[in-house]
């Protein structure tokens, strides 16, 4: 077994980053933009993740009730 570990530099956004990502007129915060991208753009490519919208609670569910065991809310 072998695994391939990549190291990549510290993202500091910078005026570029804001310009070309940053949705101020549809009232996303620069943090939700610094983490939508770090999500979408870095973590799922580099990693060939598919990403989910669901909540953390609706993941939760599925898994209960994938495993066949009744979800209490």
């Amino acid at each position: 077994m072998s695994i391939e570990l990549k190291i990549y530099p510290v993202f500091k956004p910078n005026e570029y980053f804001w310009k070309n990502h940053w949705n101020e007129n549809l009232g996303e915060k620069k943090w939700e933009t610094y983490a939508r991208i770090v999500r979408e753009e870095i973590m799922a490519r580099e990693g060939n993740y598919k990403l989910s919208d669901l909540s953390a609670e609706d993941k939760i569910q599925f898994k209960t009730l994938y495993r066949g065991k009744k979800y209490l809310d």
